[in-house]
This record gives C-alpha cells, structure tokens and sequence, in this order.
C-alpha cells in the first residue's frame, strides 16, 4: 500500500450539517490547512475570545500526518469501515481538502479496492481546480466559494476557471454563507447569473460558528430563500452541539 501521507485535522462519525444531504450520517475527515482564512466571518475563539472569522480554523490548524494504510486500518478498528460499509458518507472537508488533492485521489484508490461504491462528499471553496480523477469519482462537490463579506480579496476567493469547472459537473452543489441582503445580491449576480447556475443548485446558510449567531439570521434568511428559490440551509451541527468540535 502508498506510504503517501495525508495530514488529518481530525476524524469522526456524525451528521451531515449542512446541504442537500443534511442530517446523513458519515464519517468526516478534516485535513489541514486552507488558502483562505475568511477573517469577515464573525467566529470567535471560544478560549480567549481572539478573532478567528473560520469557524474550523482552530482545527485545521494543526494536523497530524497518516499514511494511507494506517488511516484504513484505524477506520476497520474503530468502526468507522462498518459505518461507510452501512451507507455512511465519507465527507472530505478542512480548511481547503483539496491542497491535498494528489494524497485523497491515492486514499480513494485504495478504499475502492477495499470498500467499493461508497458515497464520497468533498467540501471545498472553489478555488482550486479538481484534478480528472476526483472530477469523475467524487459523488458530491459542496462547493463554498467566499463572498465579498468574508474579506477574501476578489483575486483568490474568484477563480473562474475552477467555477467553471464545478458548475460543469453534475454533482456539483453550491453553498453561500450569508450575513445580509448584499450577500444574497451577490450570489445572484456574480454566481447564479454570471455562470448560469440553476437556483436548485444552491443552497444558502447563515453566517456564525455558534447557536447564538444563527439563530437571529434563520428566519430571515429562509424568508429570502423562498423569495429566490434558492434552497435554505440550516447548520444542524451547530443547532444540535453548538460550537463543539469533532460530533
């Protein structure tokens, strides 16, 4: 087996939070790092109050590196290869998963000749091209591009060729972290309408990493998603366990 190396944020066996598969279970794999870090988003360390924006960003942070055939023998160990065996997804998340893109194709591989067929789910920011192989394996891109309220500058949170890419695939579904009317306008302009995005493949959620800043923003924001015809996306991690990691 590859002596490739992923590096893990953390691992464990959940619900689905957010999207079209709300609420399915799956085991979730954090890898570190990201290429954004989304300083407008309101998060704050729940230590010493500092402000961190990425609700995750503690997280993905840190990393510790696994070689593929460690990682899949700790999966059949701790239950996790039951779960995926059982119809759980296999949800591959950060940070940005996909500065890792060449070790995750060799996982797959693998995993394929192991436990064939299971249902893969890569959340990622659009902004860097997949490459051919995971473009065709991958059953779900979550795509979450940045809007202009995160304070991504244009330049790296818009790449266009990457979202031209992922609009092409059929799998792709869109997700928006919205803070107020203007994000929702520039979902329709510089998304929805710039890339022909039907409304069906897009889902928008509230911005916050805890109970306390969703709440105030749910009702409203599914008021805009009906207007639209978007779909609503509430963030049942964060309603069911607040701003604990790893459920």
């Amino acid at each position: 087996m590859s002596k490739t190396r992923l590096v893990v944020s953390e691992q464990f066996y959940s619900l689905q939070g957010e999207g079209p598969t709300v609420g399915r279970p799956a085991i979730f794999l954090r890898l570190a790092g990201c290429n954004l870090e989304c300083n407008g988003f309101s998060y704050q360390n729940p230590i010493d109050g500092s402000h961190l924006g990425c609700d995750s960003k503690l997280v993905w942070q840190k990393g510790t590196p696994y070689t593929l055939e460690t990682l899949l023998l700790d999966w059949q160990h701790n239950g996790f290869a039951t779960h995926l065996k059982s119809g759980a997804h296999l949800i591959i998340t950060g940070g940005e998963p996909l500065l890792q893109q060449t070790k995750i194709a060799a996982l797959l591989t693998e995993l394929d000749t192991l436990w064939p067929d299971i249902y893969i789910e890569i959340e990622t920011n659009g902004t860097l091209l997949p490459n051919p192989y995971l473009s065709k394996r991958i059953n779900q891109f979550n795509v979450s591009p940045k809007l202009t309220s995160s304070l991504e500058p244009k330049a790296k949170a818009y790449q266009c060729n990457v979202l031209q890419h992922l609009v092409a695939l059929p799998q792709t579904i869109f997700k928006f972290v919205i803070q107020s009317q203007t994000d929702v306008e520039e979902v329709i302009s510089a998304y929805q309408q710039a890339f022909q995005i039907t409304n069906t493949r897009i889902w928008l959620m509230p911005e916050g990493g805890t109970r306390a800043q969703i709440n105030p923003k749910m009702a409203w924001l599914a008021e805009r998603c009906k207007d639209y015809g978007f779909n609503f996306s509430a963030r049942l991690h964060i309603m069911l366990w607040d701003e604990a990691t790893g459920v």
